[in-house]
Parts: C-alpha cells; sequence; structure tokens
C-alpha cells in the first residue's frame, strides 16, 4: 500500500512554470519592434497567443493528459523570437544611424548649394519643384532623427539629395556652355574687336557681360565703369525666338536713346536686335526644325532702367538700376556699339 501511495505521489502534477519573465520580455519586444519591423511584432504576439494556450492546457489538464515541457517549449519559442527580432531591430537602426550620420552633412550642403543655384536664369517648373521637395526632406528627415526615427531619417535624406540633383544638373548645363572653348573663342573676338574699335576711335562703348552680369562701359579702349545687370528669365541662353525670354548675344549698336514717356523706363537704349547674324541663325532653326514655324524671331531687345531686383526678370532685356542707367545715359548716343557676350575674361 505504502508503495502505491509513493507511485501515485511521483504522478502527481508538478508545479506550473513561471511565465511573467516571458510574457514581460514579449510585451516590451513588441514595443520595441512594432513600428520598424510590425511583421516580427505580430509574429511574437502569435507565438505568445499560442503559449498561451499551452500554458492554460496545461494547467487544466488531468495529470494523466498533462504534456511535460509543452509550456516551456511555448515560451521558448516565444523568447527566442523576441531576442531575435529586437536584435535585428538594434542592428538595423545602428546601420540606420551610422547611414543617417554620413548622409546629414552632405545632403544639408547639397540643399544649401541648389538654393544658391534655383536662382539662376533658365531654372524652370521642374527644377522649381525638385527645391520644394528637397527642402520638405531634408526638414522631415532632421524631424524624423530627432524623435529617433533614423532609418526613415536616412531616407528622407536620400530623398532630398536627389532632388537637389535635378537643381544642379540644370545649373551645370546651363553653365556648359560657358567652359566651351569654341563660345569662349568666340565671345574672346567679339569683345576683343568691340574693345580695339574704342581705342581707335576714343569712344564709347559697351561690353555686356552676361555670366558675370556686368555692363562695362568703355572709353578709348580703357573700362571707365561697370554697372550690376539684370538678363532675361532665361538669360544665360542665347536667345533664338520671341517669348524665349533669353538675353541675344552679339554685336550690336544703338538705335533709339529713349526717355519718359517714349518708354515705360526712366530711360531705354534700343538696340539693333535682330541682326543679320541673327536673322540667319533664326531661319536656320527655321528650316532645322529646332524653331517653331509659328515662332517670330524677336525684336525691342534693350538696355533700361527698373533693375536692381536681385535676379535675372526681364524679356530678354538688360536691365540697370535708374541711377545706373542714369549714368550710363550721359556716357553714350545713338550709333554706340554695344557687344553682349556669354562672358569674357582679358
Amino acid at each position: 500500500m505504502a508503495a502505491m501511495f509513493v507511485s501515485l505521489a511521483a504522478c502527481a502534477r508538478r508545479p506550473a512554470p513561471d511565465v511573467e519573465v516571458p510574457r514581460r520580455t514579449a510585451r516590451k519586444a513588441v514595443a520595441i519592434v512594432r513600428t520598424e519591423a510590425p511583421a516580427q511584432a505580430r509574429l511574437i504576439e502569435r507565438l505568445v497567443a499560442l503559449a498561451e494556450i499551452a500554458t492554460a492546457a496545461e494547467a487544466n489538464a488531468p495529470w494523466w493528459e498533462g504534456s511535460v515541457g509543452r509550456t516551456e517549449a511555448a515560451w521558448l519559442r516565444v523568447a527566442r523570437a523576441a531576442h531575435d527580432a529586437v536584435a535585428a531591430v538594434r542592428t538595423a537602426d545602428a546601420a540606420a544611424e551610422k547611414r543617417y550620420a554620413g548622409l546629414h552633412p552632405n545632403a544639408r550642403s547639397e540643399v544649401a548649394r541648389a538654393l544658391a543655384e534655383i536662382n539662376e536664369a533658365g531654372m524652370g517648373p521642374r527644377e522649381a519643384a525638385a527645391m520644394q521637395r528637397a527642402l520638405v526632406s531634408i526638414s522631415l528627415g532632421e524631424k524624423l532623427a530627432g524623435v529617433g526615427r533614423r532609418q526613415e531619417a536616412a531616407d528622407e535624406l536620400a530623398k532630398a539629395h536627389a532632388s537637389a540633383a535635378v537643381v544642379h544638373r540644370k545649373w551645370l548645363a546651363l553653365h556648359a556652355r560657358f567652359s566651351d572653348r569654341a563660345n569662349l573663342r568666340l565671345w574672346r573676338a567679339w569683345a576683343e574687336q568691340t574693345i580695339a574699335e574704342s581705342r581707335r576711335t576714343g569712344e564709347s562703348v559697351l561690353l555686356i557681360d552676361k555670366l558675370r552680369r556686368r555692363v562695362f562701359l568703355y572709353r578709348g579702349g580703357r573700362v571707365i565703369a561697370s554697372y550690376p545687370a539684370e538678363l532675361g528669365a532665361n538669360g544665360l541662353v542665347r536667345k533664338e525666338h520671341s517669348g524665349d525670354r533669353a538675353t541675344p548675344e552679339g554685336r550690336y549698336h544703338i538705335v533709339l536713346a529713349k526717355r519718359a514717356p517714349q518708354t515705360k523706363f526712366n530711360k531705354a537704349l534700343l538696340i539693333n536686335y535682330p541682326n543679320d547674324e541673327d536673322r540667319m541663325r533664326f531661319a536656320l532653326g527655321r528650316r532645322r526644325g529646332t524653331i517653331s514655324r509659328g515662332a517670330g524671331i524677336g525684336n525691342l531687345i534693350e538696355i533700361h532702367g527698373d533693375g536692381g531686383e536681385g535676379r535675372d526678370w526681364t524679356d530678354g532685356c538688360v536691365a540697370l538700376t535708374n541711377e545706373d542707367m542714369d549714368r550710363l545715359f550721359a556716357h553714350v548716343r545713338v550709333g554706340t556699339p554695344v557687344t553682349i557676350v556669354g562672358t569674357y575674361e582679358r
């Protein structure tokens, strides 16, 4: 009889395992990974549910139907999943932190560079939209980093960098012609012919450098004054047709000096655009199909007042401040040569 009681005692239910620690571990893991790894958070929650079912089943089953170790195995799976998910998120966070730290200075620099470039003559709606996206992305990225969401923050910095690159490419395209050797030779020839004419006649001539946004007044072959200028809204490109808002390039002369009420500006100097070379280039563009059949060649290109806005804004003219226009007006007359070049370095 005593032996029977010993045998029954050996088969009696063993104490229920303590599952509070894995429960807390699972809750903590879910809180850590839910934002960055929601699928892993859901997996942990499913494993917890299965472990709770196993725990309850083992607690309520008769001792002879119990499955020893089932509860422990279920919670071990929970613990492993929680550990792996947290480790993966922390590894990803460390990588994101490193990526963010690497991207942030460069992204800020690229966006700042794009901001300096966006007001260049010739920038269009596409570049303006890209600039706005870059500003939004850099701001959002820094805010996300501030609340610890470095992976998303790094993604926004990458977007900012890509958007700024749209502005850079356009700026480089606009400026590529200013390093083209053929263009530089042509512009130098025009400028030096004009300066030589001033030296020979002792008269005033005007040399307009589009890249430097400067009007140079020469007399006797020497610069006697220079004035900051503003160009057409697409002023860095060479004028091809009416409505392109580009500033022409070539050798011209003043055909009319205007004062109010002849002009809506305080003063204006009308030049002889289009000249013969402009007409030949326009006709060639028409034949090649690069200029629409419906487009005209344009006219009424002036050096006029009302400048000083700090940006290129005209329809193709060259704008000076009213004060500078008054000074320049006193040195020129009808017939004064006006040469407009992309750029010129003596």
